[in-house]
């Protein structure tokens, strides 16, 4: 990747080029720094390296396969890419897939189909998730293309937003806010809940806005203000609409997994400036719970 440098910094330090104007991390450009990776005008020099106006940086940011990770194995799975370009890609991930590689999830998580997709490609693959789902919850997964797409993703302020479709039980209406602290229950390595401020929680903000009831059944949009674990159907339990499915925090089984689709996420694009909005329709299981509980009706 190649940068022209402009007026404001000449006669500055290559440093402050590559940490105020590209905002590079500091360990990123340490990074670089040991494996030759910056060069400007086609030639090695350090940091302390004063620029001119027109100089070319070059950064060699792409992935080599001495960087990927040897224990994780290309699993062929349907794949749903929304959105790609050099940098980022988008993925609209399906239920019963984790993000990430765990115990008991070693051939049949998101990181497993891109390491296929990109073996077809015969391009070197690292697993950079800019966000994660759980594993039931459906909906879109951005995945960093390179070091320094993670980085911007990291250290720049991108405005995201995102929003979920949650089905809710109980008789929660209107629009509102929840604001509270989520911690792990004692003893317990995966349920949440709803503390006063304390030891150990986290603060938590969600929005929501009820779209339509049906059945006993809320259609709810939910933005996680902040973005802790099992958030939103933690919160959603506490105000007494658990989410459909999600027996964790009591909301039966009506459905396999819990009814959360994160269907909309609006940010800017880290090099571009760009707003984007990217959207994925409603999985076909949370379609077809909605679709018989109108029939019924």
């Amino acid at each position: 990747m190649e940068f022209t440098v402009d007026g404001d910094f000449g006669g500055r330090k290559l440093r402050d080029y590559l940490q105020k104007r590209l905002c590079m991390s500091h360990s990123l450009v340490t990074d670089l720094k040991k494996k030759d990776g910056i060069k400007v005008n086609g030639e090695s020099v350090t940091v302390r390296f004063e620029l001119q106006v027109g100089d070319v940086v070059s950064l060699e940011i792409e992935d080599t396969y001495a960087d990927c990770d040897e224990s994780l194995y290309p699993c062929e799975m349907p794949l749903d890419i929304i959105y790609e370009d050099a940098h980022i890609m988008a993925i609209n991930k399906p239920p019963y897939m984790p993000t990430h590689l765990s115990h008991g999830h070693r051939m049949d998580t998101l990181a497993n189909a891109l390491k296929f997709e990109f073996d077809k490609r015969g391009v070197p693959f690292v697993m950079r998730a800019v966000n994660r789902l759980d594993g039931d919850t459906s909906g879109i997964v951005i995945v960093a293309k390179n070091r320094y797409a993670a980085d911007r993703f990291a250290k720049t302020n991108l405005h995201y937003e995102k929003l979920y479709t949650a089905f809710c039980r109980g008789s929660l209406d209107g629009e509102g806010e929840i604001k509270s602290y989520i911690r792990r229950v004692e003893e317990s390595i995966i349920t949440r809940a709803v503390y006063d401020e304390g030891r150990d929680s986290e603060f938590a903000h969600t929005r929501y806005r009820v779209l339509e009831k049906c059945g006993g059944v809320s259609v709810v949009e939910c933005e996680p203000v902040t973005g802790r674990t099992h958030q939103l159907r933690v919160h959603l339990s506490s105000m007494g609409s658990p989410i459909v499915g999600d027996d964790l925090y009591g909301g039966g089984k009506e459905m396999p997994r819990q009814a959360l689709h994160a269907g909309v996420m609006r940010f800017t694009h880290p090099f571009t400036g760009e707003h984007l909005e990217l959207k994925a329709p409603l999985p076909a299981d949370m379609e077809t719970f909605l679709k018989e509980i109108k029939n019924e009706i």
